[in-house]
């Protein structure tokens, strides 16, 4: 056995064998540099990106993070200084760095001319703009990771990164793995979809649900590697205690303004409320391309002074909500266009902290939130049902007490964040390892379809 290939199952023991209290079951910088694509870092609603960063980090892996765009997110998580990796920032749009990506698209193709003009015929071809666009981006993503010396490229999402992704992989034989979550799986072109999924070596999802819906794809005989791990949350600082007494009692609901999130039909809700002779005030924290609508509907319904739209708040001022509320409401629905969340990360966190929840049972929320026992459940679109639910949980102080306690279970039998992260990390310490052995094939890719619960 060569000393190389005694290094890789030196590593791949050491991650099978870490003890569940072991942060670090990954030798510092072992596996090689991992290279971690999202579309916008950080983003003030991807708090679970954030997070896995740095439990990623906390594991030893060498990190660098890689941002399609600059966030324009005006607000910026305390959590995001506990970061420790270099970000890098791609061009974008294009034509404000043409002279870096003419010289990018250049070295990539005196490099690998075959692939990179087959590949660009491919997409060409194609007539998906976002693909082009990605194409655009590729050399100059290629050359950073090139430049930096990393040798495995994880996606954070399936969509743009997961294609951006792809086409890195098709013109410079980066290996690279994929995570996806909500949106990023249901709006995908199917075709296109497949053709990254069985490129990738792991395919990472959140959500029972999501796996599937993934299982329901045929992706031909390409080797499919499908591991499922829940988004986690921090436990000690989204920790469990008494909430606050608000008077009047305080609905919360955090969320983008966006269809997905069933904002307009709490506001409707709040309305039946109103006229049942309910005592209460709703607050909704969030931001998004809805407010000026749901703005109207709030004035049209008379409910000024008691629903208020509250903006985006950092984490910290979050956190300071969960605890004056009395409970938190998302009535999350499936959209037109099949958008839907996967498990919204705000059930999470207020599970954790002990906020009683009333939601939808919608993709996996039931895999967090089940009926009667950790929470309230509500048909989709259907204010009336939700105002009954919420007048239930307003008017029971025993009924949230119980929900709340199980809820907090739940969240720690399968969202602690470090325990998800940790079984993540050996995943891809695993394929890391094995993308270095001689050729022959990835472990497992005799199946079309594998899929792993990860946690716990």
């Amino acid at each position: 056995m060569t000393r190389a290939s005694r290094r890789r199952e030196g590593l791949l023991r050491a991650a099978d064998s870490a003890s569940p209290g072991d942060d670090r079951s990954v030798p510092a910088g072992a596996a090689g540099r991992l290279g971690y694509l999202v579309k916008a870092f950080p983003r003030v609603s991807e708090t679970f990106i954030i997070n896995e960063v740095i439990e990623l980090e906390r594991q030893g892996f060498d990190l660098r993070i890689y941002s399609m765009i600059n966030p324009p997110d005006p607000i910026r998580h305390r959590l995001v200084d506990q970061v420790r990796s270099r970000t890098t920032y791609l061009p974008n749009p294009l034509w404000r760095s043409l002279g870096r990506v003419i010289a990018d698209h250049a070295w990539l193709l005196g490099r690998s001319p075959r692939a990179y003009l087959s590949t660009a015929f491919r997409v060409l071809t194609s007539r998906n703009l976002d693909l082009i666009e990605r194409f655009g981006q590729a050399p100059c993503l290629a050359r950073a990771l090139q430049r930096d010396g990393v040798t495995h490229l994880h996606a954070g999402f399936v969509h743009s990164p997961g294609s951006l992704a792809w086409l890195v992989s098709l013109m410079s034989a980066m290996p690279f793995s994929l995570a996806t979550h909500a949106k990023d799986l249901y709006h995908s072109p199917p075709a296109l979809l497949r053709q990254k999924l069985a490129a990738a070596q792991v395919v990472f999802t959140c959500t029972r649900a999501n796996v599937a819906h993934l299982e329901s794809l045929s992706v031909g005989p390409a080797p499919l590697r499908v591991r499922h791990a829940y988004h986690g949350t921090a436990l000690d600082r989204f920790q469990f205690g008494p909430c606050e007494r608000s008077s009047p009692p305080v609905v919360l609901a955090v969320a983008r303004l966006v269809e997905k999130k069933g904002i307009e039909d709490l506001i409707r809700a709040c309305a039946l409320l109103r006229d049942r002779r309910s005592r209460f005030s709703c607050h909704v924290v969030g931001s998004g391309q809805l407010r000026e609508s749901l703005t109207q509907v709030i004035r049209q319904l008379d409910l000024d002074g008691t629903v208020t739209l509250e903006g985006p708040l950092d984490q910290d001022e979050v956190l300071a909500w969960y605890r004056r509320a009395t409970v938190l409401a998302l009535p999350g629905l499936v959209t037109g266009d099949g958008d839907r969340d996967g498990i919204p990360n705000v059930l999470v966190e207020a599970a954790a902290c002990g906020l009683p929840i009333v939601t939808t049972p919608v993709s996996g929320i039931p895999e967090l939130i089940e009926d009667g026992r950790s929470g309230l459940l509500v048909p989709p679109r259907e204010p009336q049902a939700l105002a009954l639910a919420l007048e239930k949980m307003l008017q029971s102080a025993g009924l949230r007490a119980a929900l709340r306690v199980n809820a907090r279970a739940k969240v720690e039998e399968l969202f602690d964040v470090r325990q998800n992260a940790r079984a993540i990390g050996r995943e891809l310490c695993a394929v890391m390892a094995a993308s270095q052995r001689p050729r022959g094939g990835m472990p497992g890719s005799e199946s079309v379809l594998h899929s792993t619960h990860l946690t716990r």
